[in-house]
């Protein structure tokens, strides 16, 4: 079996140079074949020429334009050759064994699409990404998270440090562009993934460190990041759920959540914007649905009910999520 490690890129001079060579390190580890694919993502920065100079073995595709994280995955992804795909972002440093226990287990369990890492801030050691699953609660849903001592099952798979099975996530049709610029569209892949039979582990032993670089932060600012996360939980709520009571549930819940939003500023008026982009889609999110109806082969409830007393609830649907 052989990894394709998949490596988005942009404007990652002040830690590409760390990630790629980590990366080599855990890859020779692993005692499997291995190739580095990095899509830079029309990089401004001296990124190109890092990577070129000391790394020539990797492979290096180039964005004309900026199109995301999404595309650029689906483009690695594309153009790999494995049959384990790993997605790795540019400002995570993985340790020596990080790489064979996220592959490990989808060599030895014909039922897993994905493995899961654990990811730590680089600085104060602090969780980045735990064990990811989400409750369904009075029509929405709130992410919850578990620090998981041993390989434990998740819902979510994290996009910036998780391995799973190249021709399933070509076959589910990858990261979604209704997703783009840029999160949710991992959680969604997972959740997809579980509707239609496959299951996932979170691996603790599978640990890197994350340096955070919060790429979509410094391109577009805080403010905008934060109403693309709640807009995409909207759309992820809408392109996934099928189950028409908790639809109607969820439906029901949104007249009240807009009128808090208005009468409230802060995060609560972010919620209310990221929701009115939403609506803007929520045609496209309905196609999605409708695309993956054959594939699907488990309920909603069913898997809520299989996480329901997973870890802590994360109020709202905020999440600790990789930056991109």
């Amino acid at each position: 079996m052989m990894l394709s490690i998949v490596i988005p890129n942009w404007n990652g001079a002040p830690f590409i140079a760390r990630c790629i060579a980590a990366t080599i390190q855990s890859a020779h580890a692993s005692g499997l074949k291995w190739e580095i694919i990095v899509i830079d993502d029309a990089s401004s920065d001296q990124s190109l020429d890092i990577i070129q100079k000391d790394f020539p073995s990797v492979k290096l595709l180039r964005n004309s334009a900026n199109k995301g994280f999404g595309r650029s995955v689906n483009a690695g992804a594309s153009s790999a050759e494995g049959g384990i795909l790993v997605l790795l972002n540019n400002d995570l440093v993985p340790k020596e064994a990080m790489l064979g226990e996220l592959t490990a287990p989808l060599l030895d369990d014909p039922g897993l699409f994905g493995v899961s890492a654990k990811t730590l801030n680089w600085t104060g050691q602090e969780p980045n990404h735990l064990n990811m699953a989400a409750l369904w609660r009075n029509g929405q849903i709130e992410l919850a998270f578990e620090d998981s001592s041993a390989p434990s099952p998740t819902m979510f798979l994290q996009g910036g440090s998780c391995a799973m099975r190249r021709a399933e996530f070509l076959k589910l049709g990858g990261f979604r562009k209704l997703f783009a610029p840029g999160y949710w569209e991992d959680y969604d892949l997972s959740y997809l993934a579980m509707k239609t039979g496959w299951r996932h582990l979170y691996n603790p032993r599978a640990l890197a460190y994350h340096l955070g670089g919060g790429s979509m932060g410094r391109a577009y600012g805080t403010d905008y990041v934060e109403i693309i996360r709640k807009r995409n939980y909207f759309l992820f709520v809408w392109a996934n759920l099928t189950d028409k009571p908790l639809l109607r549930e969820h439906l029901n819940s949104l007249p009240r959540m807009a009128a808090s939003g208005l009468l409230h500023d802060g995060e609560r008026r972010l919620e209310v914007k990221g929701f009115a982009r939403a609506l803007k889609l929520a045609p496209d999110a309905a196609a999605e649905r409708q695309r993956r109806m054959p594939f699907l082969r488990r309920s909603d409830r069913e898997i809520f009910a299989d996480f329901s007393q997973h870890g802590q609830s994360q109020p709202g649907e905020t999440q600790n999520c990789p930056a991109k």
